[in-house]
C-alpha cells in the first residue's frame, strides 16, 4: 500500500490545490443557472503517495481532477505542481488517465509525475500493483471513484467530496451523522 498522508514533510509536495472554486453557467440571457461544484478545495499529495477522492455520481470528483490536471481554469484558487504554478508543468508531469487503457502511460523519464486516475477499473491485483509501482518510483497517484468500500483497496488516505468540500472519510463520519440525525 502507498506510504499514507503522514508520511514525513521532507518529502516533496507533488500537488497542492489551496482555495478551488469551480462554478457551472447554464442558459442564455436572463434565464440561467448556477452550480459551485468545488468550493474552496484545499488538498495536498505528496510524492510517493496516493489518496483516493470519493463521491456520489455529481459531486463533482471528475472536475477536482480537471482542475488538478490544469485542463479546466477554476475560478478562483491556486494550483501547484510540484511546487510550481505553471501550466506547462502540469502538461510535462501530470497524467490524466480516464479508462482503464490508459493506466500504461507512464511518463516521460524527467522525474516524478502526477497520476490522475477518473474512476477505478477494478479492485484487483493489477490495479493495487499499478497504483504500488507508481508510488514506489516517486509518483503521486490521485484516484476518484464513487464506491467508498473500493477505496481502502488502494490507499489509506480516503477522502470524501460532499458539497463541493473534501472531508476525511472514516468511520467516525458516519457516526457524527447518525447523532445529528437524533
Amino acid at each position: 500500500m502507498c506510504r499514507p498522508a503522514s508520511y514525513p514533510a521532507c518529502v516533496a509536495i507533488a500537488l497542492e490545490l489551496r482555495g478551488i472554486r469551480k462554478r457551472f453557467t447554464v442558459g442564455a440571457g436572463g434565464c440561467r443557472a448556477f452550480v459551485d461544484v468545488l468550493r474552496g478545495v484545499d488538498l495536498v499529495v505528496r510524492s510517493g503517495e496516493c489518496s483516493i477522492v470519493v463521491g456520489p455520481a455529481g459531486a463533482g470528483k471528475t472536475t477536482l481532477l480537471l482542475c488538478a490536471a490544469g485542463l479546466i481554469t477554476p475560478e478562483s484558487g491556486e494550483r501547484e505542481w510540484f511546487g510550481d504554478p505553471a501550466r506547462a508543468v502540469a502538461q510535462r508531469r501530470v497524467l490524466y488517465h480516464h479508462a482503464p487503457t490508459d493506466l500504461v502511460r507512464l511518463g516521460a523519464l524527467d522525474g516524478p509525475h502526477i497520476h490522475l486516475v477518473d474512476g477505478v477499473p477494478s479492485t484487483g491485483a493489477a490495479m493495487h500493483g499499478w497504483i504500488e509501482q507508481r508510488c514506489d518510483t516517486g509518483d503521486a497517484v490521485l484516484v476518484a471513484c464513487r464506491d467508498l468500500s473500493l477505496a481502502p483497496h488502494f490507499s489509506v488516505r480516503v477522502l470524501e467530496l460532499r458539497a463541493g468540500q473534501l472531508h476525511t472519510a472514516s468511520r467516525a463520519h458516519a457516526r457524527v451523522a447518525e447523532r445529528a440525525r437524533r
